[in-house]
């Protein structure tokens, strides 16, 4: 019981940044892989951190990797009975974040003296015989995990849990500079080294060749000229650009679609993380502009960087900021190169922004039947229409008069005679008919 006891360990989790970490699991380890041992992990953990970058979602890493050899992976038992690993663990794959956090390191030959364990998204399954112990433990009090006993052999793209971001992107830019500094260094010792060996005498190429000569002679004079000038005249004017722009701050250059947009995700992770910081704001407004965001990219890189790809770039730190309470949705925009996305904190989004989420895109069958719907309702108006036209034509016309026919007018007229003009012409008549 006392050595159960001593390789149990207490898993702690921060349900937000800057919150009290909760209580998680009491796990003990059950079967390891690589080098580990059972007394490898501490006492108690903290997650402290979520991450989607590649080094979590690829770890650990595969044997021909050079960082492979320093991590381990151990199956932990729950022994505390609250039921919370299954929960857990749902929550991460819906979402597909690795939670990290950083331990005291029992290895003596550590550099930084910090070990680091990650729980991965999606859980391998549990090797047949794991709980074949005869104990009344199930598969849902079981969890994977891996960790590292220096943090220092994770490799590239780790960063330490409430580093901020803009701290590893100056990081990476001093790299960069250091190793541009060398480069130029580089460039300048080697005309030095040149100019300082004797050189060969020329023997005239007019004795022994031609015009033809001279001209191929003169043609790679000019392609040694062309190609050393871009290397001599890249650096100052980089620099150049850098301090007389406002805007750069004498920073290196930015190249590549690429690095514009990692620089635009970070302009708007700062933003929402202010926005979330003060208490007393609801929403915010990002602009999204293409002209903004692409003005120092060649002609030529500009058109790999969409709307479509800012949006996106919001709506992700948004989530992520926000940890899936915030709504994000763009507002109408007469442009198509320009727009605003507001961001709405939990409980503050307007009815009219909800419905549209809410608002599904209907299949391919329903449209048709709805378009087939409309098309049948039009031509019935149509056909009402044509037939109470017809039937208003034949009472205006009359029921006497002939199909497709037409009444002739003033064909009897009123009889003007007289009495006696009237009986005149009858009495002639009845002559005639006696003679």
């Amino acid at each position: 019981d006392t050595s159960t006891a001593m390789d149990e360990t207490t898993i702690l989790l921060v349900p937000a940044p800057g919150a009290r970490p909760e209580f998680l699991a009491t796990v003990e380890p059950i079967g390891s892989s690589g080098t580990s041992k059972s007394g490898d992990l501490p006492f108690e953990v903290v997650l402290s951190s979520y991450t989607r970058d590649a080094w979590a979602i690829s770890c650990p890493p595969p044997p021909p990797s050079p960082e492979s050899a320093h991590w381990k992976s151990t199956w932990l038992k729950s022994v505390d009975g609250r039921g919370k690993l299954p929960g857990f663990l749902k929550y991460l794959r819906e979402r597909k974040k690795v939670p990290f956090g950083r331990f005291d390191s029992t290895d003596a030959s550590s550099a930084s003296g910090k070990g680091v364990i990650m729980v991965p998204f999606d859980q391998p399954t549990p090797p047949p015989g794991l709980l074949g112990d005869g104990s009344d433990a199930s598969v849902d009090d079981l969890i994977y995990c891996a960790y590292v006993l220096d943090e220092s052999n994770i490799g590239r793209g780790y960063r330490q849990p409430g580093l901020p971001r803009t701290a590893a992107h100056a990081q990476q830019q001093k790299q960069v500079k250091q190793q541009q500094s060398l480069k130029r260094q580089h460039h300048e010792v080697t005309p030095v080294a040149e100019a300082s060996s004797p050189k060969q005498p020329v023997k005239s190429s007019r004795a022994t060749s031609g015009m033809l000569g001279n001209l191929l002679g003169a043609t790679r004079k000019t392609n040694t000229k062309l190609d050393t000038l871009p290397t001599r005249k890249a650096q100052p004017s980089a620099s150049a650009t850098g301090s007389a722009d406002g805007r750069s701050g004498g920073s290196t250059a930015i190249s590549g679609s690429g690095a514009v947009v990692a620089k635009f995700r970070q302009d708007v992770e700062q933003k929402l993380l202010d926005f979330k910081q003060d208490v007393t704001l609801t929403c915010l407004k990002v602009p999204v502009s293409i002209g903004d965001v692409t003005r120092d990219l060649p002609l030529d890189q500009k058109q790999s960087v969409t709307m479509d790809i800012l949006k996106y770039v919001v709506y992700e730190q948004a989530e992520e900021v926000g940890e899936d309470r915030w709504i994000a949705a763009r507002e109408p925009s007469e442009f198509l190169d320009e727009c605003v996305v507001a961001v709405y904190k939990e409980g503050h989004a307007p009815e009219s922004v909800l419905e549209d989420l809410n608002k599904g895109e209907l299949p391919d069958e329903i449209v048709q039947q709805q378009r087939a719907m409309r098309q049948a309702r039009v031509k019935e108006v149509a056909r009402k229409e044509t037939k109470e036209d017809e039937l208003r034509r034949k009472a205006t016309v009359g029921s006497g008069a002939p199909d497709g026919g037409a009444w002739t007018l003033n064909v009897e007229k009123r009889d003007r005679r007289t009495i006696e003009e009237i009986q005149k012409e009858m009495e002639s008549q009845k002559k005639r008919q006696r003679s």
